[in-house]
């Protein structure tokens, strides 16, 4: 069984009425917009309050962004049995992320880009074809094929995407962005690939054991040109 983590700083965004319920925190930009929309999809031990920050920094470049806390009713540190069970139920909850930032006022119509955080960028793999509106995901030390369908399956129609890895992870292994590349292109798809030499799994996250201040600054710049390329920022 998964043990629940307090949910500080994550809160309820969506109506009572609306289920299942969209937990995470909005963060929007300066100025009567319109502005594109993104999704950001923590990793496997769930909410932190650096995705709270993740997503300031992200409005204050001009992007409506929701750091969706998906893990919140079920628990976070998911064993292979609890995604297998609940994988169906964190897609649901990114497709009502999606709905949720299509209809607020500051959301331009130019599309939404899907931000995923291992766990999360197994997550946003495996919906983003799924999702009209997607036109962009970036994926960082994840990778695809969990949820019930394989890789393949997951990136027909696929937009483009921005994968990020270090090549030192211990945790999945870069083979996987290179697995993500080749079956995206063989799709058709668009792929932008960056390898980071002898950096870890969760090399951006502040919190990270793994973290690399260098890394991060690039990845970070990567992120923010993709998207604004791809989402017209």
């Amino acid at each position: 069984m998964m043990q629940k983590r307090e949910r500080e700083l994550s809160r309820r965004l969506s109506a009572t009425t609306i289920v299942p319920a969209l937990w995470g925190a909005l963060e929007t930009p300066p100025g009567a917009g319109p502005f594109p929309g993104v999704i950001l999809l923590p990793g496997s031990s769930g909410w932190h309050g650096g995705y709270v920050d993740r997503a300031r920094d992200m409005a204050s470049e001009g992007f409506v962004t929701l750091a969706l806390d998906y893990l919140a009713q079920t628990g976070a540190e998911p064993s292979p049995e609890d995604m297998a069970q609940h994988w169906a139920e964190w897609q649901a909850l990114v497709r009502g992320a999606a709905d949720y930032l299509q209809t607020h006022t500051l959301v331009s119509n130019r599309g939404l880009g899907l931000v995923g955080f291992s766990l999360g960028a197994f997550l946003a793999v495996s919906v983003a074809s799924d999702i009209p509106r997607v036109g962009a995901v970036v994926e960082f030390y994840g990778g695809g094929g969990i949820g019930g369908q394989s890789l393949e399956e997951q990136v027909r129609g696929f937009p483009p995407v921005l994968i990020q890895h270090g090549d030192a992870d211990s945790i999945v292994a870069v083979a996987a962005a290179y697995l993500l590349r080749d079956a995206v292109l063989a799709q058709g798809g668009e792929v932008e690939l960056a390898i980071y030499p002898g950096a870890g799994h969760a090399f951006n996250a502040s919190w990270s054991p793994w973290y690399s201040e260098a890394e991060a600054a690039d990845s970070e710049r990567r992120t923010l040109e993709f998207l604004r390329r791809r989402l017209g920022a």
